[in-house]
């Protein structure tokens, strides 16, 4: 750990800390929603994937007005702390009242919560690294492994809680995580004299401003969780307003500058593709391994949400072998090396897909499964979201110029959530009929489901491949100076 602590800001320990509380408090809701919805308020599977698929989707997407709000109204660092204000308040409130008015308008301002604080917190990561410093994506693999702590966390005390105390304190203690994380974010501004990317200048207009659209941010949130249709619509339109904002960038910016932003838009489609199938783990394996897996392993409870935790675990092992990494002297282009980083996550995904299809189809009877055969699953979706998702957010502080760094992290975030409503769509497939309950007839339908969408899953495989092509076309005769960012990848 000592190069570690020399090598990077010693501002690295603070984002660290402060996301990996952030984390902890959504993991709570978002491991435990789908069961919570389906003991507590007897959903059905559809509504219930509708609902989560959304959810997730808004938590991504939102970040686009967080960014926004960032760079021209509030500066990073008070929407961080504005951000995490309303997480507070609406994890207390969830803990509080239980209805289903009052938990989609909670579930509303998680969204808006998480929109205003991550990207932004990302970004000031990002800000503290010099622009050619070889340590950057190590740095972000430092911080990716504060995120699995607080997953980890996440997923585990919160299904103690419940066990002990009800929902009520599992909730409960999402506000608390979200105080010591505001709490070590404050001290860490004033500490190290961390610094937003433009100097803030408070204006009364423009706090006026961001209220606005921080209030029309959650309306638009409770409706779209609240309406299936106003839903479908809102991403379609969130997906043609991100595609022209590339292409109005492109036209904007120089030769050079276009390449890297038509290199960032195809390694959004291939994170958009990676998400749908990546957030199954929230959705359809969920409700699969509540119904037809052992909750027990060797004779200690092994609930779903440990499953997230185990593979949170797994990526915090590779992710201290790779920043321990040593750097390559010889500089490479760095978009083409995420390409690559992109693609190999899509093959391991896709490998885990296959591996829980298997198990599927040669596991009839009426018994339960073991979980040991569903471990190796999650492992290989660690390595594959390592290999994706820091590494995404490195290459956005580097692609972007640094006047919408922070929109365009809010666009990368816009990836993970229309992921996580095509995730919903994709989980849909597997939805049982209400009241089934033998454990025969859920494995043969499971195995059907899982096959229809691992199928889908290699097809998209072969669209991925395609777009790595792409992008080493556009790189390989890119002008000299875009080697002056390439210590992206040296991490």
């Amino acid at each position: 750990m000592n190069e570690i602590k020399t090598s990077h800001p010693p501002s690295l320990r603070i984002f660290f800390a402060t996301e990996m509380w952030e984390r902890y408090g959504f993991y709570v809701v978002q491991t435990l929603l789908a069961i919570y919805l389906t003991q507590h308020f007897h959903w059905n599977d559809s509504d219930i994937y509708a609902l989560v698929g959304s959810f997730t989707a808004l938590t991504y997407v939102s970040p686009v007005i967080g960014g926004w709000i960032a760079d021209h109204l509030l500066g990073q660092k008070r929407t961080i702390i504005a951000g995490g204000v309303i997480l507070l308040i609406s994890y207390l409130i969830l803990g509080l009242v239980a209805s289903d008015n009052i938990l989609i308008s909670c579930l509303a301002g998680i969204a808006v919560g998480t929109g205003l604080f991550k990207p932004n917190i990302s970004s000031l990561l990002g800000n503290e690294y010099p622009e050619n410093s070889p340590r950057r994506e190590s740095g972000f693999t430092v911080f990716y492994m504060g995120i699995t702590s607080g997953i980890i966390f996440g997923c585990t005390i919160p299904s103690h809680l419940n066990n002990y105390f009800g929902w009520s304190v599992s909730f409960t203690s999402a506000a608390v995580g979200m105080v010591l994380g505001l709490l070590v974010f404050i001290f860490g501004i004033y500490r190290y004299q961390i610094n937003d990317y433009s100097k803030y200048e408070y204006q009364f207009k423009k706090i006026i401003q961001a209220s606005v659209a921080v209030i029309c941010l959650w309306l638009a949130s409770f409706y779209i969780l609240n309406y299936t249709m106003l839903a479908n619509f809102a991403f379609i339109a969130i997906v043609v307003f991100s595609t022209g904002y590339f292409l109005y960038s492109i036209k904007q910016d120089s030769v050079f500058e276009a390449r890297k932003t038509m290199v960032i838009g195809l390694l959004c489609i291939t994170s958009v593709i990676f998400w749908t199938f990546y957030f199954q783990m929230f959705l359809s394996f969920t409700l699969f391994l509540s119904r037809v897996v052992d909750p027990a392993l060797f004779g200690i409870e092994f609930p779903p949400p440990y499953y997230v935790s185990i593979q949170s675990f797994g990526a915090i092992i590779l992710g201290l072998l790779l920043a321990r990494r040593k750097n390559p002297s010889v500089n490479v282009q760095p978009g083409i090396k995420s390409a690559n980083k992109f693609l190999y996550a899509m093959f391991f995904i896709t490998c885990a897909f296959i591996l829980i299809l298997s198990v599927c189809r040669f596991s009839a009877g009426s018994y339960l499964l073991s979980p040991l055969f569903f471990i190796p699953v999650y492992l290989m979706i660690s390595l594959a979201e390592l290999l994706l998702y820091p590494v995404g957010l490195s290459a956005i502080t580097v692609l972007s110029s640094r006047k919408k760094v922070s929109t365009m992290m809010g666009v990368f975030f816009v990836s993970l959530g229309v992921g996580g409503f095509l995730a919903g769509k994709v989980a849909d497939l597997a939805a049982i009929s209400p009241g089934e309950t033998s454990i025969r007839v859920l494995k043969t339908h499971y195995a059907l489901a899982f096959s229809q969408i691992t199928y889908l899953l290699i097809a998209c495989l072969f669209v991925c491949i395609f777009l790595n092509r792409v992008i080493k076309y556009l790189l390989t005769d890119a002008p000299e100076e875009s080697i002056s960012y390439a210590g992206l990848e040296n991490g």
